[in-house]
């Protein structure tokens, strides 16, 4: 079932990413300029994070497996809805279908991990579940570069992957589902039963830095690239092996906790960007590395902090949150480095690096404080 989630979560979260090479030729297919094109991709992320909080909450209410099964039949319906496509309009509104279907996946079956396996090898799942929500967006790009260019075949590609997951998880996945919950869990459940402890909020506070970092980077790259003398390409070449670290996450989990592991990988983070704000070829390959490196223990870290301090009753809507704060990051990074860019590599990289650093921080206070409910 894990590797058939995992599978499920590189094809589901790619569609984040698979359109970013596709600028061009959505711009000429649909006679519009590129800036517009990308915007198949802001309409899809847009959906995407919204839905995380829509979706999470079902998951609690009715079961973990039957929401992954409507979510990627959903996708696969939407999927090719994007690839039927004749006008821009509407491969806009086919992308934010598409995105509010797919965000049903992530919080289902983060949940449905951790419910699922034994509390021995939880760790080990949620990082196989990380690495493959992280490693998607490299091989999505490289698979559509790789492509004819054409997005409706891609999507047409895509969509019977899909139906052929969800056919699989038919028969794999668990069909539990959350018993009825007793007054004090259905009173943890509603949001602000979450809000009163102190750990998942400052965790949801933290997981905004994490890809705000990560996009701001890259975005920054490619905007000063020939100004620090850097190749791109060998710069993203570079960031792709450390995303194995998602794997140490789960022994360091094991033996140090869930919140040591997020706090260290937001450090790492942290220091990568103050590395990189010097500016130079061998600094930003040099930071290239040891985010990656950073961002794949910070995610697994946090998502474990997250669920383990909830109860079935309330790990969808936690996880949800989590996930939209996640992707709020990812999606607000790209314009707050066209504002930082003009002024240099240090003021853009450097405000990203504190702000890993005051959620390390505030992660660490926030752990420390006792929590008014009681998760198990």
């Amino acid at each position: 079932m894990l590797a058939l989630l995992m599978a499920c979560g590189f094809l589901v979260v790619g569609q984040l990413y698979v359109t970013i090479p596709l600028v061009r030729g959505i711009a000429s297919r649909f006679a519009v300029d590129p800036a517009r094109a990308s915007l198949s991709g802001t309409a899809f992320g847009l959906a995407y994070a919204a839905g995380f909080l829509i979706f999470g909450p079902l998951s609690d209410r009715y079961g973990r497996k039957r929401m992954i099964l409507i979510g990627l039949v959903g996708t696969t319906l939407a999927t090719a809805l994007v690839g039927m496509a004749s006008g821009f309009g509407f491969l806009l509104l086919a992308r934010a279908v598409q995105g509010l279907a797919a965000s049903i996946f992530p919080p289902s079956a983060l949940s449905l991990v951790t419910e699922d396996l034994p509390a021995q090898h939880r760790p080990l799942g949620v990082s196989l579940m990380s690495f493959a929500f992280l490693g998607a967006a490299p091989l999505a790009q490289l698979f559509a570069a790789g492509s004819n260019g054409e997005l409706p075949a891609i999507m047409f590609q895509l969509a019977p992957l899909y139906a052929v997951g969800a056919l699989g998880l038919a028969f794999t996945a668990s069909s539990k589902r959350t018993t009825s919950a007793p007054q004090n869990d259905a009173q943890a459940a509603r949001p602000a039963g979450l809000l009163r402890d102190p750990g998942i909020v400052a965790a949801w506070l933290a997981a905004v830095t994490v890809l705000l970092g990560f996009v701001s980077f890259y975005s920054g790259a490619q905007i000063l690239g020939a100004t620090i003398g850097v190749d791109l390409q060998t710069l993203r070449l570079v960031g792709l092996p450390p995303l194995l670290f998602t794997f140490a996450a789960a022994p360091l989990t094991r033996r140090y906790g869930a919140t040591v592991t997020a706090r260290l990988g937001l450090i790492l983070a942290a220091a990568a960007l103050g590395i990189a704000a010097i500016a130079t070829p061998s600094a930003a390959l040099l930071a290239s590395a040891f985010l990656s490196g950073g961002v794949a223990l910070a995610v697994p870290g946090l998502i474990a902090t997250v669920a383990g301090r909830t109860t079935n009753a309330n790990r969808g809507r936690a996880l949800a949150i989590y996930s939209f704060a996640l992707f709020v990051g990812a999606s607000t990074a790209p314009p707050i480095a066209q504002a930082l860019a003009g002024l240099g590599a240090a003021p853009l990289w450097l405000l990203s690096a504190v702000l890993l650093l005051l959620a390390a921080l505030g992660l660490t206070f926030g752990i420390s404080r006792p929590s008014s409910s009681s998760p198990r």
